[in-house]
């Protein structure tokens, strides 16, 4: 993923910074464990926040214990002490995002930094092997929907909708996978659509100037509206639809953290990306 979605760390309390820590540390070592310690540099805020969303509607108690730190032996972290799985999904869904990305990166880039990416992606390739080996129905949501996303690019669409749809609908696909109630599963489809469609939106809005001055496809060029105000308000708008989705939820643990990083989250990273992009465009 992109690292847009993060929590809003002054709204949340002590024991929810601590709990949303330990499960980063978690990711972080579950990646080690399966996929060798050069994957621990994989991990990501967003696929942390997946795997806490996932816990936080799953009925089993999770226990926290202090553990070394592999690269600062001298602090310890706390560590979820039953293995997770949700954790180890997250973990799975961290190296084939990063694998898709990197193949993306190559089609944008120019000609030398398509080398570096292509370099990395040979790299990569054996941590994505294992990855879809583990979790083989997500790399089919995940290329299924990165192949329609590159028709939608490559046709240049004018359509900010249609463009933010594979990412929304590949991410409503990843949340609801493993729920066994019918109500439950479209409620977190809903949710997990709406996330994607923020993904996709704040990080086209933050590469606007980037994109216009390398030719690259942006669905906010494309289509004329680059008014930082309209845009602002439109992916606050898919936010808030997010948060609709999470009220419906009936959430079993750390709810504090998953709304936090819905509601105040979501919204402080739209007020960063906006603040600098008008900032970029009154400077013009």
């Amino acid at each position: 993923m992109y690292g847009y979605i993060r929590t809003h760390r002054p709204e949340l309390k002590v024991w929810e910074d601590e709990a949303y820590k330990g499960i980063y540390c978690s990711l972080c070592r579950e990646l080690g464990k399966k996929y060798g310690l050069p994957a621990r540099m994989f991990l990501s805020f967003d696929t942390t926040f997946f795997a806490v969303a996932l816990m936080s509607l799953s009925p089993c108690p999770i226990q926290f214990e202090k553990k070394k730190c592999p690269f600062n032996p001298s602090k310890k972290c706390n560590m979820c002490k039953n293995r997770q799985e949700e954790i180890s999904y997250a973990a799975d869904i961290s190296v084939l995002l990063l694998y898709y990305k990197i193949k993306d990166n190559i089609k944008d880039s120019t000609f030398f930094k398509a080398l570096l990416y292509k370099f990395a992606l040979l790299l990569i390739l054996f941590y994505y092997k294992k990855a879809k080996k583990y979790s083989p129905e997500a790399d089919k949501i995940i290329e299924s929907y990165i192949l329609k996303q590159n028709e939608i690019e490559n046709a240049r669409s004018s359509s900010v909708d249609e463009a933010a749809e594979p990412t929304a609908k590949m991410m409503s696909e990843l949340f609801y996978q493993g729920e066994k109630d019918e109500d439950r599963k479209i409620i977190r489809r809903q949710l997990g659509y709406n996330i994607g469609r923020w993904i996709y939106m704040i990080d086209a809005f933050d590469d606007i100037e980037k994109d216009r001055k390398s030719g690259n496809y942006n669905p906010f060029i494309q289509s004329g509206n680059t008014d930082c105000e309209k845009i602002k308000g439109d992916i606050l708008m898919t936010a808030g639809e997010a948060a609709k989705a999470f009220d419906l939820l009936d959430v079993k643990k750390f709810g504090g953290i998953v709304k936090n990083v819905i509601y105040d989250g979501l919204y402080y990273q739209t007020l960063k990306i906006y603040e600098r992009r008008s900032n970029n465009e009154q400077s013009l």
